[in-house]
């Protein structure tokens, strides 16, 4: 019979445990404003680190499409370059074929 005592005295033990952390869990009041506020907290951060970062993100996608049509444009003007000098060889060969021909007649 000692040895049932010390079992029920163990179980007598634990079962007022239980009772105990439940008694315990239910003083606890869950209050459901915390997730309120959690959320609110993380919206705000989202908004502010949001404001933060578009004016970067504004300018480096500005300076992007500057610096391309820039780009465009240096390349048009080293084709119009090459095209001048050309043109300008036409021009002097037209030139001394006219001197040419001039002195002929």
């Amino acid at each position: 019979m000692d040895k049932k005592s010390r079992v029920k005295g163990y179980v007598d033990n634990n079962i007022k445990e239980k009772m105990e952390l439940a008694d315990s869990i239910d003083e606890t009041v869950y209050d459901g404003t915390a997730d309120w506020q959690f959320l609110f907290i993380v919206v705000i951060t989202i908004f502010i680190t949001l404001l933060l970062l578009m004016p970067k993100i504004y300018l480096r996608n500005s300076i992007y499409y500057e610096s391309r049509a820039i780009d465009r444009l240096e390349t048009q003007y080293g084709a119009l370059l090459e095209e001048h000098k050309l043109l300008s060889r036409k021009v002097e060969g037209l030139k001394v074929k006219n001197q040419i021909l001039d002195t002929l007649f």
